[in-house]
């Protein structure tokens, strides 16, 4: 049985006063203490997870019911972490999600506890005002936490894969390719672990060096095996944190032309740099059956656009480029100057 996992966190949220919700969301321990008799929120010393659990965090049901957060997080991390625990003591208590047979009901309460952590830190028009609906990228991602002031980066991925109307998942990784935390489209059939690495080649690690990759590409689990193909796109935040967006669909969300099966399955991928935006690619897709050039999955233009004056061909390097690299209205480039 399939559920989701927002639906539900929006429930359990119910039995709440939603005046109440601001001082969960800037003191989430005090408050919890204030509006759950006997249930005791603590720090404790850096150690790994619970077990299955997303967070630096853990919930002992007691008695008396106890939620431990780690004390070497950030205190945006901590505050994700007390209202993730917080969620699971809800789920305690619910008659409705413990009466369901799911065959993995860890997994269900993990992403249910994470909605639910998301929901308070971050407003709704706030989400959907940064996070275009099925066509997000990773850096909206990124905008979407630097818009919120206090939510952790992890509750800004969990807020934003709502918005995926595909399978897939938001990943918030390190630069040495490491996915740190990930939030998945609460239909996507696998599951990426926390801490699996993705690889020094992967969109996580390019992203890391150059600020920014998009590609058709694999992601890893942990148990050694690879995805089938997903678009995926990574943007390296000034704070160093890598979020990449992970969509499993025949199409890109960014670009229309880019989708599995258009090209020949023997044709050779080229990299391209585009003559408008500069952005290098890996094309895979068909040229253009006007001009012959591969349309870029950034700007989304070609050498068509040679019509309007916006590229000419240098007589240096016989190469198309944009018509603002010729000094003076030239025919050479600065390049070949």
């Amino acid at each position: 049985m399939r559920i989701d996992p927002f639906a539900q966190a929006r429930r359990l949220l119910e039995q709440i006063d939603r005046d109440f919700l601001p001082d969960l969301a800037t003191e989430p321990t005090v408050a919890i203490a204030a509006l759950f008799d006997g249930l005791v929120v603590t720090t404790r010393a850096p150690s790994r997870p619970g077990r299955g659990c997303a967070v630096d965090g853990t919930y002992d049901p007691g008695p008396p019911p106890r939620i431990l957060v780690a004390n070497d997080v950030s205190p945006s991390r901590q505050r994700f972490t007390a209202l993730h625990e917080l969620g699971h003591h809800l789920i305690e208590h619910d008659d409705h999600l413990n009466d369901l047979d799911v065959p993995d009901s860890e997994r269900r309460d993990e992403e249910i506890c994470n909605e639910i952590a998301a929901t308070i830190l971050l407003p709704d028009d706030m989400v959907e005002e940064t996070i275009p609906a099925g066509r997000f990228t990773a850096e909206d991602v990124a905008r979407l936490h630097g818009a919120s002031g206090s939510a952790s980066r992890a509750a800004c991925c969990v807020a934003a894969v709502r918005r995926l109307h595909r399978p897939g998942c938001v990943i918030l990784g390190l630069a040495d390719g490491t996915a740190d935390f990930i939030a998945h489209q609460h239909a996507t059939p696998w599951r990426i672990a926390r801490g699996t690495p993705q690889g020094a080649a992967s969109l996580l690690a390019r992203a890391a060096r150059v600020g920014r990759a998009r590609d058709v590409t694999q992601v890893r689990f942990a148990n050694g095996n690879s995805s089938s193909k997903v678009h995926a796109d990574a943007f390296a935040a000034p704070d160093s944190w890598i979020y990449m967006v992970v969509v499993a669909d025949t199409h890109s969300p960014w670009a229309s032309k880019l989708n599995f099966g258009i090209s020949d399955a023997g044709a050779p991928s080229e990299v391209v740099e585009c003559p408008f935006c500069d952005h290098a690619f890996t094309a895979w897709w068909p040229r253009c059956r006007t001009c012959g050039d591969y349309k870029c999955p950034q700007c989304r233009r070609c050498s068509c656009d040679v019509a309007y004056g916006t590229v000419k061909r240098c007589t240096g390097c016989d190469l198309m480029k944009a018509s603002h690299l010729f000094p003076g209205g030239g025919t050479v480039c600065v390049d070949c100057l």
